[in-house]
């Protein structure tokens, strides 16, 4: 390359090394631009076909690998392939594995963690495929059916949140692949399997399932990377999405023609198909009928005169049964006043009913006002003779006279511990039953007693049931049993386990336990008054609603108690997809 001219001549030495620089930099800038590499773009390969899978020549292909090759032909990027499952490309675009993962949809949960293209790249629904002759029809004919989903897939979780809505409760059966999927439907490892439309209807095809009529979740298909990051990228596709869009003739059109459009070709057509089939139906036709009309004239002739017969005879028995019928509406119209009669009679009776019950009410409603009062008469009668002992003994006596004394208090406190139990008796079944938390009714019931010295222990994953209002009570006495006969116990743990047919709720402390000849003694009235354990008010509030409650505890390891809730009587709170 020759120098240029500049540097010869009469030019200063700094000017020239100035300019010899210059052109050396230039000259680098030149040879360096062609081994610019273009930027490497890491995408997920997933196996649902026909968005994104490999073909059998072990190539990218489908309608997303399409669009992606010619957005990054048209923005100079280096797709990497990176293939793997749907829930393992979700978790490498978490880690930073991969950049770019097609074919999804986005949903308030993943866009905490992910960011999506604003433009769709096609609009699909969920579907249900199910064997041939199944009879699902409904969302309701999959309760209790094994429904086969693809793990990571928003139609997985739509659909369980679409059968949560209707009440069903199918069992999931969860595959990595979408021809495992369908394979293990055909293979009746499911019932029913669920997948976009795109992608479920050639694999329904393949291993002989068809469409049923249950279509939810209507969504658009687009693109997805790391949340805050490749926004660049998202960006690219937007811009292609739109101008494809747009333009009838762009390579996005023709990559949807291509994927769900018809080949054209000509055919001959088909209503000439039809015409000529129906010409030689009819001439086929004409042929046979003729002969078999012969035929039947024939035989029609020879059977007129025994119908005639056959007819005379079936006038005389539908005249006979006219006759009947007439005598059986008779009958019926009997019978219909017979039951208007009775009906009317039940409706007085019913009314009546009802007057009772109100009558009952109001009774109950009385009777519980003048308990309440003589409780509160009685309370405070108790409440003034506390204090006449106290000043009495204040204002000194004799030893036998200060024995005396101690005898009528002890006699006062058993007074008042049988009124307030009887106060919480009448309280039973006043009032309706309801849903209650467990864990909320546990920690009002220990507010009221002192806690502070024993540690707890709870796992009852926000367990409810149905008990009366009391159920409070049922946890206070519990805990002030561990408080009062613990034996030092400093730790209580709550747990459950589920039943066949319900539920268990474990109480449990650390203290010396119950011996076994007073596990069943404990609940009974007569033992309240001896010990003040009040668990027989316990038994009786849970008893209610069908509760009921045991003891098993080992003797030395602590005491246990076993709630026994019925099916029916339990729940879960609804939880929020994750």
């Amino acid at each position: 390359m020759k120098i240029p001219s500049v540097l010869s001549g009469k030019t200063s030495p700094s000017a020239r090394r100035i300019i010899l620089l210059a052109f050396l930099a230039f000259l680098a800038l030149s040879l360096l631009q062609p081994a610019a590499a273009g930027r490497d773009v890491r995408v997920a390969l997933q196996q649902i076909p026909p968005s994104v899978y490999t073909d059998s020549q072990g190539k990218p292909a489908g309608l997303f690998v399409d669009l992606i090759q010619d957005v990054a032909s048209k923005e100079g990027w280096n797709l990497i392939w990176v293939p793997g499952t749907l829930s393992e490309s979700w978790e490498r675009l978490s880690s930073g594995q991969v950049d770019l993962l097609m074919s999804v949809t986005s949903t308030p949960e993943r866009e905490n963690f992910y960011d999506f293209s604003h433009e769709p790249a096609i609009s699909v629904w969920s579907q249900v495929y199910a064997p041939p002759e199944s009879g699902m029809n409904t969302i309701l004919d999959l309760d209790g059916k094994r429904v086969a989903v693809l793990k990571g897939d928003i139609n997985a979780i739509a659909f369980r949140d679409y059968a949560r809505k209707f009440d069903i409760n199918p069992l999931y059966v969860e595959f990595n692949t979408l021809d495992e999927l369908f394979a293990g439907a055909s293979a009746e490892h499911a019932d029913a399997v669920v997948a976009f439309n795109i992608a479920g209807k050639e694999s329904a095809n393949k291993y002989n399932l068809v469409e049923t009529n249950i279509l939810f979740n209507p969504t658009a298909l687009g693109f997805a990377v790391s949340k805050g990051k490749n926004q660049d990228i998202l960006a690219a596709t937007d811009r292609y999405l739109a101008a494809g869009k747009s333009d009838p003739s762009s390579y996005y059109s023709q990559t949807m023609q291509k994927w769900f459009g018809m080949e054209a070709h000509w055919t001959m057509p088909y209503y000439l198909w039809w015409g000529l089939g129906l010409a030689i139906v009819l001439i086929i036709l004409f042929v046979v009928m003729s002969v078999v009309l012969k035929r039947e004239v024939q035989k029609k002739t020879a059977e007129i005169s025994r119908q005639n017969e056959d007819l005379r005879s079936e006038i005389a028995s539908r005249a006979q049964a006219e006759k009947e019928l007439v005598r059986k509406n008779e009958e019926l119209q009997a019978a219909y006043e017979e039951m208007a009669a009775i009906g009317e009679e039940l409706r007085s009776n019913y009314d009546e009913l009802g007057k009772t019950q109100q009558t009952l009410t109001q009774a109950r409603k009385k009777l519980t006002l003048l308990n309440t009062l003589t409780f509160q008469e009685l309370q405070n009668g108790i409440f003034s003779l506390n204090g006449l002992l106290d000043l009495a003994k204040d204002a000194g006596c004799s030893e036998t006279g200060h024995a005396y004394l101690q005898k009528g208090q002890e006699t006062l406190d058993s007074i008042e511990n049988s009124l307030r139990f009887a106060k919480n008796y009448q309280q039973l079944g006043i009032n309706e039953p309801k849903w209650q938390d467990v864990n909320s009714v546990f920690l009002y019931a220990i507010s009221h007693l002192d806690f502070t010295r024993i540690s707890r222990t709870v796992k009852l994953d926000g367990l409810e049931i149905y008990a009366d209002p009391l159920l409070e009570n049922v946890f206070y006495e519990l805990m002030k049993n561990v408080i009062q006969h613990g034996g030092g116990a400093d730790m209580v743990t709550l747990k459950y386990r589920k039943e066949s047919d319900g539920i268990t709720v474990f109480v449990e402390d650390n203290g010396p336990g119950i011996p076994p000849e007073d596990k069943e003694r404990i609940f009974e009235r007569q033992f309240l008054n001896k010990e003040g354990f009040g668990l027989f008010l316990v038994r009786e509030i849970l008893s209610i609603t069908g509760i009921s409650i045991r003891e098993t505890g080992e003797t030395g390891k602590g005491a246990r108690f076993e709630i026994i809730v019925p099916e029916g009587m339990y729940r879960f709170p609804a939880k929020g997809l994750s």
